[in-house]
């Protein structure tokens, strides 16, 4: 049997958002299947926090930038020391980083997992850049074949490796959900509708918080919304307190008045950001997603998993994942008219709830588990370093 080749990822992201959170799981799951990863990210960042915690090895970076020299002897200095074969690079800005090292250092490969948008990449010193590539992996087929068109990479380097998720953790029960509820306000009889997602004006919070304003009044008063999740993170004080982005903070600010408003009738409930998102799933009837535009959403994901179904924008992978009249409905970004009458559909119509959500919780099985996600990207691993 092949030796598995000796993988260094990196992520040098100060955020704290979907792509980070998933960066760190795969590395939990591979560290919980006897493999020995390390990361190179900020220290202090949380990335590094949740690293140390769970045992991964950690190596510090300087900073997050497209050019830092003092980041490239730095990490070419651990690559060497350390004999990594395989650098996986999670961010755009880190494929610069690892690139320009890549430069002084030969037979090392590099794998570029992209989690957002792809757009063009193909100027000079893109293609320099993505010379050093060996591999870009997404988890959408539409990304997949943006990727193909705006990216200098040949289409053999391209590969689909869907999300991992911890599939079983995903089960419903009735008695944890009402207790949730009554901790959130909410009544045990009520169809919770919820969004989980930075509070941020392009994740559509604001025209998912304006649909109960249109929505008729016996449909109002059988649902509670749950808008889980808290301002786009800038950065962190000195000492220890975050600082919001200007928006999203004002977005914020907004919620937390409009909730107040006769008009809404407590049917709005805010939740702050929650590392365990099982319990919360667990006490849903619907999911939204309302971002503006989504590459591939983990929170859909996760919904689904749940045996939830989705109300999600038609754009980017969403339409993807959701299937219209399948596994979910889709609609139109930007429009709260468009929420209310999907809400309105689901609500007068309950069985395409249970329809739906059986739809998508088997697509998610199949599609998924932390089993296959982690046997393709070893291979891939493997057929990468031999080709070298």
């Amino acid at each position: 049997m092949q030796k598995q080749p000796h993988v260094l990822h990196v992520n040098t992201s100060h955020a704290w958002g979907g792509l980070e959170l998933y960066t760190i799981n795969l590395l939990k799951k591979m560290h919980e299947t006897g493999q020995k990863p390390a990361i190179y990210c900020i220290e202090g960042s949380k990335i590094a926090c949740e690293a140390e915690k769970h045992g991964i090895k950690v190596f510090y970076a300087y900073k997050q930038a497209r050019i830092s020299i003092k980041d490239i002897l730095n990490i070419k200095k651990i690559i060497k020391k350390n004999k990594f074969q395989i650098i996986h690079t999670h961010t755009r800005q880190d494929v610069w980083l690892v690139s320009l090292t890549l430069i002084f250092i030969k037979n090392v490969k590099q794998i570029f997992s992209l989690y957002m948008s792809a757009p063009s990449k193909k100027s000079f010193i893109h293609r320099l850049i993505y010379s050093k590539v060996s591999a870009i992996t997404s988890s959408s087929e539409i990304l997949n074949e943006n990727i193909k068109e705006n990216y200098p990479i040949k289409p053999e380097q391209i590969h689909l490796l869907r999300y991992g998720r911890e599939l079983n953790s995903y089960v419903k029960d009735p008695h944890k959900a009402e207790n949730l509820r009554k901790e959130w306000n909410t009544h045990k009889d009520d169809i919770v509708i919820a969004t989980m997602c930075r509070i941020d004006p392009a994740k559509g919070v604001r025209e998912i918080a304006e649909a109960i304003l249109l929505l008729k009044p016996e449909i109002k008063n059988k649902i509670k919304l749950w808008i889980m999740g808290e301002p786009t993170l800038l950065k962190t004080s000195n000492d220890g307190k975050p600082i919001y982005e200007q928006k999203a903070y004002e977005l914020n600010n907004w919620l937390k008045n409009f909730i107040t408003l006769s008009e809404v009738e407590n049917r709005i409930q805010l939740i702050p950001f929650q590392a365990n998102i099982i319990p919360f799933l667990n006490a849903m009837d619907i999911f939204i997603l309302g971002t503006y535009e989504e590459t591939y959403s983990l929170s859909v994901i996760d919904a689904m998993s749940m045996g939830l179904p989705v109300i999600g924008t038609h754009s980017g992978g969403t339409p993807e994942q959701v299937k219209h009249n399948h596994r979910g409905i889709l609609i139109k970004p930007k429009d709260p008219q468009e929420i209310a009458n999907a809400i309105t559909t689901y609500l007068e119509n309950p069985k395409l709830i249970c329809e739906h959500g059986e739809n998508a919780k088997k697509w998610v099985y199949n599609e998924h588990s932390w089993e296959n996600k982690l046997t393709k990207l070893n291979k891939l691993y493997e057929d990468i370093w031999s080709h070298k």
